[in-house]
Protein backbone atom coordinates (compact mmCIF):
# COMPACT_ATOMS: atom_id res chain seq x y z
CA UNK A 1 0.00 0.00 0.00
CA UNK A 2 2.79 2.84 1.18
CA UNK A 3 4.76 1.70 -2.81
CA UNK A 4 1.40 2.29 -4.28
CA UNK A 5 0.53 5.77 -2.49
CA UNK A 6 4.40 6.91 -3.37
CA UNK A 7 3.65 5.71 -6.70
CA UNK A 8 0.62 7.84 -6.46
CA UNK A 9 2.75 10.80 -5.27
CA UNK A 10 4.81 11.01 -7.64
CA UNK A 11 2.26 11.22 -10.60
CA UNK A 12 1.05 14.11 -8.97
CA UNK A 13 4.30 15.63 -8.56
CA UNK A 14 5.13 14.84 -12.15
CA UNK A 15 2.05 16.65 -13.59
CA UNK A 16 1.98 19.36 -11.41
CA UNK A 17 5.72 20.52 -11.44
CA UNK A 18 6.99 19.25 -15.03
CA UNK A 19 7.32 22.55 -16.02
CA UNK A 20 9.87 23.67 -13.25
CA UNK A 21 11.38 19.95 -12.98
CA UNK A 22 12.01 19.81 -17.36
CA UNK A 23 11.67 23.33 -18.44
CA UNK A 24 12.88 22.57 -22.12
CA UNK A 25 15.23 25.50 -21.89
CA UNK A 26 16.77 23.66 -25.09
CA UNK A 27 14.21 23.22 -26.86
CA UNK A 28 14.56 24.08 -30.46
CA UNK A 29 11.15 25.33 -32.92
CA UNK A 30 10.94 25.96 -36.77
CA UNK A 31 7.31 26.25 -37.62
CA UNK A 32 5.35 28.36 -40.36
CA UNK A 33 2.60 31.04 -38.50
CA UNK A 34 0.61 33.15 -41.41
CA UNK A 35 1.42 32.54 -44.51
CA UNK A 36 -0.22 34.77 -47.16
CA UNK A 37 -0.01 34.77 -50.80
CA UNK A 38 3.26 36.25 -51.59
CA UNK A 39 4.65 35.67 -48.17
CA UNK A 40 5.34 33.34 -45.24
CA UNK A 41 6.21 34.41 -41.26
CA UNK A 42 8.31 31.80 -39.53
CA UNK A 43 8.66 31.27 -36.34
CA UNK A 44 11.78 29.86 -34.83
CA UNK A 45 13.89 29.02 -31.49
CA UNK A 46 16.88 28.65 -31.20
CA UNK A 47 19.03 28.84 -27.80
CA UNK A 48 22.71 28.55 -29.60
CA UNK A 49 25.26 30.60 -31.04
CA UNK A 50 25.83 30.98 -34.84
CA UNK A 51 24.23 32.61 -37.94
CA UNK A 52 20.77 31.51 -38.75
CA UNK A 53 20.21 31.01 -42.22
CA UNK A 54 16.60 30.01 -44.47
CA UNK A 55 16.67 28.29 -48.00
CA UNK A 56 13.81 27.19 -49.76
CA UNK A 57 13.13 26.24 -53.39
CA UNK A 58 9.99 25.49 -55.28
CA UNK A 59 8.23 21.85 -54.91
CA UNK A 60 5.40 22.65 -57.08
CA UNK A 61 2.63 24.87 -58.17
CA UNK A 62 -1.48 25.32 -59.20
CA UNK A 63 -1.83 25.06 -62.89
CA UNK A 64 -3.93 27.75 -63.33
CA UNK A 65 -2.95 31.15 -60.93
CA UNK A 66 -2.50 33.51 -63.91
CA UNK A 67 1.16 33.55 -65.14
CA UNK A 68 0.61 30.72 -67.08
CA UNK A 69 3.03 28.26 -66.09
CA UNK A 70 2.05 24.67 -65.73
CA UNK A 71 3.83 21.52 -64.56
CA UNK A 72 2.37 18.18 -64.95
CA UNK A 73 3.16 16.87 -62.17
CA UNK A 74 4.75 19.75 -59.59
CA UNK A 75 5.72 17.04 -56.56
CA UNK A 76 7.32 14.67 -59.10
CA UNK A 77 10.40 13.62 -57.28
CA UNK A 78 12.73 14.92 -60.50
CA UNK A 79 10.95 18.27 -60.02
CA UNK A 80 11.69 18.17 -56.63
CA UNK A 81 15.57 17.52 -57.47
CA UNK A 82 15.72 20.05 -60.22
CA UNK A 83 14.83 22.99 -58.87
CA UNK A 84 17.39 24.90 -57.28
CA UNK A 85 17.66 26.09 -54.09
CA UNK A 86 17.48 29.91 -53.06
CA UNK A 87 18.92 31.15 -49.84
CA UNK A 88 17.18 34.19 -47.91
CA UNK A 89 20.12 35.45 -46.27
CA UNK A 90 21.85 35.13 -42.82
CA UNK A 91 20.70 36.63 -39.70
CA UNK A 92 21.61 36.52 -35.83
CA UNK A 93 20.61 34.15 -33.53
CA UNK A 94 17.32 35.56 -31.14
CA UNK A 95 18.90 36.23 -27.42
CA UNK A 96 17.57 35.29 -24.11
CA UNK A 97 15.83 38.12 -24.21
CA UNK A 98 13.15 36.88 -26.52
CA UNK A 99 13.74 33.61 -24.93
CA UNK A 100 15.56 32.69 -27.95
CA UNK A 101 12.36 33.00 -30.08
CA UNK A 102 12.20 35.40 -33.62
CA UNK A 103 9.88 35.82 -35.90
CA UNK A 104 11.19 36.13 -39.64
CA UNK A 105 9.38 36.34 -42.86
CA UNK A 106 9.94 34.99 -46.32
CA UNK A 107 8.62 37.74 -49.26
CA UNK A 108 7.82 37.91 -52.97
CA UNK A 109 6.66 34.26 -53.06
CA UNK A 110 4.76 33.21 -55.67
CA UNK A 111 0.86 32.59 -54.70
CA UNK A 112 -0.86 28.80 -54.88
CA UNK A 113 2.30 27.52 -54.64
CA UNK A 114 4.33 24.69 -52.63
CA UNK A 115 7.79 25.80 -50.78
CA UNK A 116 10.09 23.82 -48.58
CA UNK A 117 12.20 25.76 -46.15
CA UNK A 118 15.34 24.61 -44.13
CA UNK A 119 16.92 26.40 -41.75
CA UNK A 120 20.28 25.99 -40.97
CA UNK A 121 22.78 26.92 -38.37
CA UNK A 122 26.28 28.52 -40.30
CA UNK A 123 28.16 27.10 -37.34
CA UNK A 124 30.94 24.83 -38.84
CA UNK A 125 31.83 21.86 -37.88
CA UNK A 126 34.09 19.00 -38.57
CA UNK A 127 32.06 17.55 -41.35
CA UNK A 128 29.73 20.57 -42.58
CA UNK A 129 29.95 24.20 -43.07
CA UNK A 130 26.08 24.14 -41.69
CA UNK A 131 23.87 22.30 -39.66
CA UNK A 132 20.10 21.55 -40.77
CA UNK A 133 18.09 22.46 -37.74
CA UNK A 134 14.86 21.59 -39.60
CA UNK A 135 12.23 21.78 -42.35
CA UNK A 136 8.85 23.02 -42.87
CA UNK A 137 6.43 22.92 -45.76
CA UNK A 138 3.65 24.90 -46.96
CA UNK A 139 1.58 26.29 -49.53
CA UNK A 140 1.22 29.61 -50.21
CA UNK A 141 -2.72 31.42 -50.45
CA UNK A 142 -4.01 32.09 -53.89
CA UNK A 143 -4.14 35.48 -55.21
CA UNK A 144 -6.63 37.77 -53.28
CA UNK A 145 -10.46 37.73 -53.87
CA UNK A 146 -9.75 34.96 -56.17
CA UNK A 147 -12.37 32.04 -56.19
CA UNK A 148 -10.90 28.87 -53.81
CA UNK A 149 -11.07 26.06 -51.44
CA UNK A 150 -9.84 26.09 -47.85
CA UNK A 151 -10.03 23.54 -45.29
CA UNK A 152 -9.09 24.50 -42.00
CA UNK A 153 -9.42 22.97 -38.00
CA UNK A 154 -10.47 24.73 -35.06
CA UNK A 155 -10.22 24.22 -31.59
CA UNK A 156 -8.81 25.65 -28.26
CA UNK A 157 -7.96 24.42 -24.92
CA UNK A 158 -5.16 22.08 -24.23
CA UNK A 159 -2.70 20.42 -21.92
CA UNK A 160 -0.01 17.88 -22.22
CA UNK A 161 -0.46 14.74 -20.48
CA UNK A 162 -4.26 15.04 -19.74
CA UNK A 163 -5.79 12.52 -19.16
CA UNK A 164 -2.74 11.20 -17.21
CA UNK A 165 -0.27 9.05 -18.65
CA UNK A 166 3.01 7.77 -16.80
CA UNK A 167 5.46 8.59 -19.96
CA UNK A 168 8.73 10.51 -20.02
CA UNK A 169 7.39 12.37 -22.91
CA UNK A 170 4.22 14.05 -22.35
CA UNK A 171 2.33 13.82 -25.52
CA UNK A 172 -1.19 16.30 -26.59
CA UNK A 173 -3.46 13.68 -27.04
CA UNK A 174 -5.49 16.03 -29.42
CA UNK A 175 -2.99 17.32 -31.87
CA UNK A 176 -2.06 13.41 -31.94
CA UNK A 177 -5.73 12.99 -33.53
CA UNK A 178 -5.74 16.38 -35.60
CA UNK A 179 -2.61 14.79 -37.32
CA UNK A 180 -4.87 12.06 -38.75
CA UNK A 181 -6.44 14.82 -40.39
CA UNK A 182 -3.35 16.75 -41.20
CA UNK A 183 -1.87 15.84 -44.89
CA UNK A 184 -4.61 18.05 -46.73
CA UNK A 185 -5.14 20.60 -43.76
CA UNK A 186 -4.53 24.69 -45.08
CA UNK A 187 -4.32 26.47 -41.73
CA UNK A 188 -5.28 25.44 -38.51
CA UNK A 189 -7.09 28.19 -35.93
CA UNK A 190 -6.64 27.59 -32.31
CA UNK A 191 -8.91 29.90 -30.46
CA UNK A 192 -7.28 30.08 -26.83
CA UNK A 193 -6.07 28.45 -23.45
CA UNK A 194 -2.84 26.98 -25.64
CA UNK A 195 -1.43 26.73 -21.98
CA UNK A 196 -3.00 26.88 -18.38
CA UNK A 197 -1.27 29.43 -16.23
CA UNK A 198 -3.14 28.75 -13.37
CA UNK A 199 -3.91 24.74 -13.66
CA UNK A 200 -3.07 22.65 -12.07
CA UNK A 201 -0.92 25.50 -10.16
CA UNK A 202 -0.54 28.87 -10.88
CA UNK A 203 3.48 29.44 -10.71
CA UNK A 204 4.03 32.98 -10.63
CA UNK A 205 3.60 36.62 -12.55
CA UNK A 206 7.26 36.45 -14.27
CA UNK A 207 7.50 36.39 -18.12
CA UNK A 208 9.54 33.11 -17.56
CA UNK A 209 6.86 31.55 -15.72
CA UNK A 210 4.64 31.30 -18.63
CA UNK A 211 7.26 30.74 -21.60
CA UNK A 212 8.05 27.78 -19.36
CA UNK A 213 4.26 26.50 -19.98
CA UNK A 214 4.85 27.07 -23.94
CA UNK A 215 7.31 25.15 -24.13
CA UNK A 216 5.91 22.55 -22.39
CA UNK A 217 3.40 22.67 -25.23
CA UNK A 218 6.23 23.23 -27.91
CA UNK A 219 8.42 20.03 -27.00
CA UNK A 220 5.64 17.55 -27.43
CA UNK A 221 5.78 15.24 -29.48
CA UNK A 222 2.71 15.90 -31.71
CA UNK A 223 2.80 19.69 -31.39
CA UNK A 224 6.43 19.35 -32.87
CA UNK A 225 5.17 16.95 -35.51
CA UNK A 226 1.80 19.09 -36.17
CA UNK A 227 2.77 22.33 -36.37
CA UNK A 228 5.75 21.57 -38.82
CA UNK A 229 2.99 20.34 -41.22
CA UNK A 230 0.34 23.05 -40.75
CA UNK A 231 0.28 26.82 -40.02
CA UNK A 232 -1.18 27.12 -36.95
CA UNK A 233 -2.63 30.98 -36.18
CA UNK A 234 -3.99 32.12 -32.82
CA UNK A 235 -5.85 33.96 -30.31
CA UNK A 236 -5.43 34.11 -26.99
CA UNK A 237 -7.93 33.57 -23.96
CA UNK A 238 -7.93 33.82 -20.19
CA UNK A 239 -5.82 30.76 -19.29
CA UNK A 240 -3.13 32.60 -20.73
CA UNK A 241 -3.03 34.81 -18.36
CA UNK A 242 -5.36 33.74 -15.35
CA UNK A 243 -8.70 32.24 -15.22
CA UNK A 244 -11.29 34.09 -16.48
CA UNK A 245 -9.28 37.49 -17.03
CA UNK A 246 -10.72 40.76 -17.35
CA UNK A 247 -8.48 43.32 -15.84
CA UNK A 248 -6.88 44.53 -18.91
CA UNK A 249 -3.70 46.07 -18.93
CA UNK A 250 -3.17 45.23 -15.42
CA UNK A 251 -0.56 42.67 -14.33
CA UNK A 252 0.33 40.07 -14.96
CA UNK A 253 -1.42 40.81 -18.03
CA UNK A 254 2.33 42.57 -19.15
CA UNK A 255 4.25 39.67 -19.10
CA UNK A 256 1.93 37.18 -20.23
CA UNK A 257 1.71 38.78 -23.12
CA UNK A 258 5.34 38.89 -24.09
CA UNK A 259 5.41 35.24 -23.89
CA UNK A 260 1.99 34.87 -25.96
CA UNK A 261 3.52 37.01 -28.29
CA UNK A 262 7.20 35.63 -28.15
CA UNK A 263 5.33 32.18 -28.83
CA UNK A 264 2.45 32.53 -30.58
CA UNK A 265 1.37 36.16 -31.08
CA UNK A 266 4.15 37.40 -33.70
CA UNK A 267 3.55 34.62 -36.24
CA UNK A 268 0.17 35.51 -36.60
CA UNK A 269 -0.91 37.89 -39.69
CA UNK A 270 0.06 41.21 -38.50
CA UNK A 271 -2.35 43.55 -37.20
CA UNK A 272 -3.10 46.84 -38.86
CA UNK A 273 -2.56 48.46 -35.60
CA UNK A 274 0.61 48.38 -34.16
CA UNK A 275 0.46 46.63 -30.43
CA UNK A 276 -2.69 45.09 -30.48
CA UNK A 277 -3.68 41.67 -31.08
CA UNK A 278 -6.65 41.65 -33.50
CA UNK A 279 -6.36 40.89 -36.89
CA UNK A 280 -7.87 40.20 -40.28
CA UNK A 281 -6.61 38.19 -43.05
CA UNK A 282 -7.78 37.06 -46.25
CA UNK A 283 -7.62 33.29 -48.15
CA UNK A 284 -8.55 33.97 -51.44
CA UNK A 285 -12.26 35.54 -51.08
CA UNK A 286 -12.37 33.83 -48.07
CA UNK A 287 -12.10 36.51 -45.24
CA UNK A 288 -11.14 36.19 -41.33
CA UNK A 289 -11.40 38.77 -38.42
CA UNK A 290 -10.21 37.19 -35.30
CA UNK A 291 -11.14 39.21 -31.76
CA UNK A 292 -9.25 39.90 -28.87
CA UNK A 293 -11.96 39.40 -26.26
CA UNK A 294 -9.89 40.14 -22.79
CA UNK A 295 -7.81 43.27 -22.94
CA UNK A 296 -10.46 45.56 -23.58
CA UNK A 297 -13.42 43.72 -21.58
CA UNK A 298 -14.63 46.12 -19.13
CA UNK A 299 -14.67 44.91 -15.37
CA UNK A 300 -17.48 42.63 -14.18
CA UNK A 301 -17.37 44.66 -10.60
CA UNK A 302 -17.85 47.62 -12.64
CA UNK A 303 -21.57 46.50 -12.89
CA UNK A 304 -23.92 44.84 -14.57
CA UNK A 305 -25.19 45.57 -18.33
CA UNK A 306 -27.59 47.26 -17.00
CA UNK A 307 -26.83 50.79 -18.72
CA UNK A 308 -25.85 49.24 -22.16
CA UNK A 309 -21.94 50.24 -21.29
CA UNK A 310 -20.39 46.91 -20.85
CA UNK A 311 -18.12 45.89 -24.01
CA UNK A 312 -15.72 43.05 -24.88
CA UNK A 313 -14.11 44.62 -27.45
CA UNK A 314 -13.67 48.04 -26.62
CA UNK A 315 -13.88 50.90 -28.86
CA UNK A 316 -11.58 51.03 -31.41
CA UNK A 317 -11.50 47.32 -31.55
CA UNK A 318 -15.47 47.24 -32.50
CA UNK A 319 -14.84 50.11 -35.07
CA UNK A 320 -12.09 48.65 -36.79
CA UNK A 321 -14.52 45.44 -36.95
CA UNK A 322 -17.19 47.32 -38.14
CA UNK A 323 -14.98 48.74 -40.71
CA UNK A 324 -13.75 45.51 -42.07
CA UNK A 325 -17.36 43.94 -41.90
CA UNK A 326 -18.48 46.93 -44.52
CA UNK A 327 -15.52 46.39 -46.71
CA UNK A 328 -15.51 42.11 -46.68
CA UNK A 329 -19.75 42.07 -47.39
CA UNK A 330 -18.69 43.28 -50.52
CA UNK A 331 -15.45 41.29 -51.86
CA UNK A 332 -15.48 38.33 -49.48
CA UNK A 333 -17.72 35.06 -50.61
CA UNK A 334 -17.65 33.79 -46.89
CA UNK A 335 -16.25 35.40 -43.44
CA UNK A 336 -14.99 33.81 -40.30
CA UNK A 337 -15.56 35.97 -36.82
CA UNK A 338 -13.01 34.19 -34.13
CA UNK A 339 -13.99 34.82 -30.45
CA UNK A 340 -12.32 32.47 -27.77
CA UNK A 341 -15.90 32.77 -26.13
CA UNK A 342 -18.72 31.83 -27.64
CA UNK A 343 -21.60 34.79 -28.60
CA UNK A 344 -24.47 31.57 -28.11
CA UNK A 345 -26.28 32.31 -24.90
CA UNK A 346 -26.62 28.53 -24.42
CA UNK A 347 -24.33 28.50 -21.95
CA UNK A 348 -25.95 29.90 -18.66
CA UNK A 349 -24.18 28.72 -15.56
CA UNK A 350 -22.99 31.82 -13.18
CA UNK A 351 -19.44 31.65 -14.92
CA UNK A 352 -20.44 31.73 -18.24
CA UNK A 353 -23.13 34.66 -17.57
CA UNK A 354 -20.14 36.80 -16.82
CA UNK A 355 -17.05 35.57 -18.75
CA UNK A 356 -19.06 34.75 -22.42
CA UNK A 357 -20.93 37.02 -24.20
CA UNK A 358 -23.90 36.26 -22.41
CA UNK A 359 -22.25 38.69 -20.10
CA UNK A 360 -22.73 41.59 -22.52
CA UNK A 361 -25.97 41.41 -24.29
CA UNK A 362 -26.16 44.77 -25.36
CA UNK A 363 -22.58 44.98 -27.61
CA UNK A 364 -23.99 41.70 -28.60
CA UNK A 365 -26.81 42.73 -30.17
CA UNK A 366 -25.15 45.50 -31.56
CA UNK A 367 -22.61 42.91 -33.84
CA UNK A 368 -25.38 40.84 -34.66
CA UNK A 369 -28.02 43.81 -36.10
CA UNK A 370 -25.10 44.16 -38.44
CA UNK A 371 -23.77 40.56 -39.05
CA UNK A 372 -27.74 39.55 -40.06
CA UNK A 373 -27.33 41.49 -42.68
CA UNK A 374 -24.13 39.71 -44.04
CA UNK A 375 -24.29 36.75 -46.11
CA UNK A 376 -22.35 33.62 -45.60
CA UNK A 377 -21.01 35.00 -42.28
CA UNK A 378 -19.88 32.10 -39.49
CA UNK A 379 -18.95 32.72 -35.78
CA UNK A 380 -15.83 30.53 -34.38
CA UNK A 381 -15.08 30.42 -31.17
CA UNK A 382 -13.88 27.63 -28.11
CA UNK A 383 -13.70 28.07 -24.02
CA UNK A 384 -16.08 25.65 -22.65
CA UNK A 385 -14.39 21.99 -23.17
CA UNK A 386 -18.28 21.36 -25.21
CA UNK A 387 -19.19 21.59 -28.19
CA UNK A 388 -22.02 23.39 -29.44
CA UNK A 389 -23.11 24.76 -33.18
CA UNK A 390 -26.12 27.35 -32.89
CA UNK A 391 -27.83 29.47 -35.30
CA UNK A 392 -27.76 32.68 -33.51
CA UNK A 393 -30.89 35.03 -33.58
CA UNK A 394 -29.59 36.95 -36.49
CA UNK A 395 -29.27 34.13 -38.77
CA UNK A 396 -25.75 33.65 -38.45
CA UNK A 397 -24.11 30.21 -37.52
CA UNK A 398 -21.50 29.64 -34.67
CA UNK A 399 -19.61 26.65 -34.57
CA UNK A 400 -17.93 26.17 -30.51
CA UNK A 401 -15.52 23.79 -30.12
CA UNK A 402 -13.39 22.36 -27.29
CA UNK A 403 -11.45 21.09 -25.74
CA UNK A 404 -9.08 20.15 -28.13
CA UNK A 405 -6.94 18.01 -25.50
CA UNK A 406 -8.51 18.96 -21.98
CA UNK A 407 -11.28 17.94 -19.08
CA UNK A 408 -14.71 18.10 -19.71
CA UNK A 409 -17.60 17.63 -17.58
CA UNK A 410 -19.35 14.24 -18.55
CA UNK A 411 -22.23 14.59 -16.15
CA UNK A 412 -22.72 17.74 -15.48
CA UNK A 413 -24.12 20.40 -17.87
CA UNK A 414 -25.74 23.93 -18.34
CA UNK A 415 -26.15 24.34 -21.72
CA UNK A 416 -29.68 25.68 -22.90
CA UNK A 417 -31.08 24.60 -26.17
CA UNK A 418 -32.79 26.80 -28.71
CA UNK A 419 -32.81 29.80 -25.74
CA UNK A 420 -33.67 33.64 -26.67
CA UNK A 421 -34.41 33.15 -30.34
CA UNK A 422 -31.55 30.89 -30.97
CA UNK A 423 -31.81 27.40 -32.70
CA UNK A 424 -29.78 24.34 -31.32
CA UNK A 425 -28.46 22.37 -34.24
CA UNK A 426 -26.22 20.11 -32.45
CA UNK A 427 -24.50 19.81 -28.82
CA UNK A 428 -22.23 17.84 -27.51
CA UNK A 429 -20.55 17.45 -23.79
CA UNK A 430 -18.53 13.93 -23.39
CA UNK A 431 -15.06 13.59 -25.29
CA UNK A 432 -10.97 14.98 -23.65
CA UNK A 433 -10.77 15.65 -27.39
CA UNK A 434 -12.74 17.38 -29.90
CA UNK A 435 -11.82 20.11 -32.49
CA UNK A 436 -13.55 21.03 -36.05
CA UNK A 437 -12.77 20.96 -39.19
CA UNK A 438 -14.13 23.40 -41.89
CA UNK A 439 -14.27 23.28 -45.81
CA UNK A 440 -14.61 25.96 -47.36
CA UNK A 441 -15.67 25.81 -51.29
CA UNK A 442 -16.24 29.16 -53.48
CA UNK A 443 -14.72 27.68 -56.71
CA UNK A 444 -17.52 24.90 -57.59
CA UNK A 445 -20.13 28.04 -57.97
CA UNK A 446 -18.76 31.59 -57.55
CA UNK A 447 -22.15 32.70 -56.70
CA UNK A 448 -23.57 30.64 -53.94
CA UNK A 449 -19.85 29.20 -51.46
CA UNK A 450 -20.59 25.94 -50.11
CA UNK A 451 -19.38 25.66 -46.21
CA UNK A 452 -19.14 22.40 -44.69
CA UNK A 453 -18.01 21.56 -40.87
CA UNK A 454 -17.45 18.29 -38.92
CA UNK A 455 -17.07 17.81 -35.68
CA UNK A 456 -13.95 14.81 -34.41
CA UNK A 457 -13.82 13.91 -31.22
CA UNK A 458 -11.90 10.05 -30.06
CA UNK A 459 -15.05 9.08 -28.63
CA UNK A 460 -16.43 8.40 -31.69
CA UNK A 461 -14.23 5.82 -34.48
CA UNK A 462 -11.17 6.94 -32.60
CA UNK A 463 -11.65 10.65 -34.59
CA UNK A 464 -10.87 8.81 -37.99
CA UNK A 465 -14.51 10.25 -39.23
CA UNK A 466 -16.69 12.87 -38.18
CA UNK A 467 -19.15 12.61 -35.29
CA UNK A 468 -21.24 14.83 -36.80
CA UNK A 469 -21.49 16.87 -39.82
CA UNK A 470 -23.44 20.17 -41.18
CA UNK A 471 -23.47 21.69 -44.68
CA UNK A 472 -24.27 24.88 -44.21
CA UNK A 473 -26.47 26.43 -47.06
CA UNK A 474 -24.79 29.15 -48.71
CA UNK A 475 -26.84 32.39 -50.45
CA UNK A 476 -25.60 34.81 -53.24
CA UNK A 477 -23.40 36.78 -51.87
CA UNK A 478 -21.66 39.16 -54.84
Amino acid sequence: MLLLELALLAMVLDFVYRPLLVPGDDLTIFRPGYVSHDSARLHIRYPEQGKLELRFKVLGFDQDIGEGVQITEPDSQEFVTNTPWESAGEFDPPTNATDFTTTTALINLRPSTKYLVELHSRQPTLHAESVLLGSVEFKTAPPPHSPTRLRFGIGSCIKPNFPYTLTSSPDVFGFASMLDHSDDLDIIMFMGDFIYADLPMYFGTSAEDYRRLYRQVYMAQSSRRLLRKVPMLHVYDDHEIKNNWHNQDHMPMGNAMIAYNEYNGLPNPPPELPAHSYYNFTHGNIAFYAWDTRRYRTQWEDGSDSDGSATMLGHDQKRHFFQWLNEVNHTAAVKFVVSSVPLTSGWSSTDASQDTWRGYPTERAEILALTKDVPNLFFLSGDRHEMAAVELPSGNIEFSTSPISQFTFPLVGNFKRNIDGEKTLHYRRPGHVKYGILDVDTESNPFIPRVTYSLYTTDVHQGLKPAWVYRASGVAWN
